[in-house]
């Protein structure tokens, strides 16, 4: 796969056509804008392309964690990548994100492999570290393959057992320390990253069995959530569901911490069927970092994350505005942040902001030769729509090109 040049000299950008079973036909204008970050103002350094095309046939998997190119969001994705720091050695430390007047904090450990004794665990003491990476795979979650499997030689159940388990957590299958049933483990580790409200204890350590994963503590992260993972997961499709479907109302965590709604199977069942994906399958960011809105001004904080061991600081620059002009109509449509990713260590931040205008009329790419589209971004120069060769002129190339042979 080629990889990606931004549009201008100070970002990237994308002008697209799409479509919704309840928006209809529209244009859209993404734009990545990366920052280089001081104590007070980013500036704009040299730009990131967009990333993860999941229109390109090539991309594989299709849809990952973080993709950029999703052509409406309705909430902004607030991010943070990288690794916790100690100044010294520390069996501990804490590390924060805030943006605006949401916070979260992590509680990281070293390395703490389970203790058995009469085969109950116990947790151990955590071996000093210097870093820990943030990442999913240090956080609570994993998969027991000691849990059965009824039938593992149907044909039916190869196929799912390809993407699914009845002993996989369905929050985070990537992490560590989740034991589903009863018995020693030899060498298995407890999770790196843990919620400091609500951490693990001896007792907790194996689940009343696969089907209760929801009393398992939430995996702690900052970092793009997996969209294979649950709640995003719900989202995707009507049916979509873990192996053990988890509580609708305050027994599960998620809802309890307002983190998915109250009854949000009912909720979400008929306009999954009659729309297809729910808009917040397109959101990525970890709990509590789903921001309603981002309008610029908001300070920003990250507290244990850069090797200097000093908090990182700033204002969130503002989005640019951007106009869509449509046969010769101009719009000025509201500019969404789309998402806001941090990565402390190298003092980058990289903002993604779209906007959209619904089409009078539907433009068909492959059979409009000119689609009259183009938008401005900050007042730059124009961009213009590149429409794809139409279907006729393909077929009229493919035979000048047969009648040559």
């Amino acid at each position: 796969m080629s990889e990606r040049q931004p549009a201008r000299p100070n970002y990237d950008a994308e002008l697209g056509l799409a479509g919704t079973h309840t928006d209809g036909a529209f244009a859209y204008v993404l734009a990545k804008f990366t920052y280089k970050l001081d104590d007070v103002h980013p500036t704009l350094t040299k730009p990131e392309p967009l990333l993860h095309d999941f229109r390109r046939p090539e991309q594989d998997p299709r849809i990952v964690s973080a993709t950029d190119f999703w052509p409406r969001k309705l909430a902004t994705d607030f991010v943070v990548q990288g690794t916790a720091f100690a100044s010294r050695p520390t069996p501990y430390l804490s590390v924060m994100a805030s943006i605006g007047n949401v916070a979260k904090k992590i509680k990281v450990f070293g390395r703490r492999q389970i203790e058995w004794q009469a085969g109950r665990p116990r947790i151990p003491a955590p071996e000093p570290f210097e870093q820990m990476p943030l990442t999913y795979a240090n956080a609570y979650g994993g998969l027991d393959w000691r849990v059965p499997v009824e039938s593992p030689e149907a044909i039916e159940m190869k196929f799912r057992l390809q993407s699914d388990h009845p002993g996989m957590y369905p929050r985070n299958p990537f992490g560590k320390g989740y034991l589903a049933v009863e018995g020693e483990v030899p060498g298995m580790e407890m999770p790196n990253l843990e919620d400091p409200s609500d951490l693990l204890t001896d007792e907790r350590l194996i689940t009343r069995g696969p089907a209760a994963w929801y009393f398992q503590p939430l995996p702690w992260c900052f970092d793009w959530v997996h969209p294979s993972t649950f709640p995003r997961y719900l989202y995707f499709a009507a049916g979509v569901d873990g192996w053990f479907p988890g509580p609708e109302d305050e027994v599960m965590p998620e809802v309890r911490r307002h983190f998915v709604a109250h009854r949000y199977r009912e909720l979400m069942s008929h306009r999954l069927l009659e729309h297809g994906p729910d808009p917040r399958y397109r959101q990525g960011a970890s709990h509590g970092f789903m921001l309603p809105q981002v309008l610029g001004g908001e300070p920003v904080r990250v507290e244990g994350m850069h090797p200097s061991g000093r908090p990182l600081g700033f204002m969130l620059p503002a989005p640019p505005r951007i106009e869509l002009f449509i046969e010769k109509t101009r719009f000025t449509p509201e500019t969404r942040v789309h998402s806001i990713a941090v990565r402390p260590e190298e003092l980058v931040m990289t903002m993604t902001v779209g906007a959209w205008a619904s089409l009078q009329r539907a433009f068909l790419p492959g059979l409009h030769k000119k689609i009259p589209i183009a938008a401005t971004i900050g007042g730059d120069d124009p961009i213009a729509y590149d429409a794809p060769p139409t279907t006729r002129d393909r077929i009229a190339e493919a035979q000048a090109n047969a009648a040559k042979k």
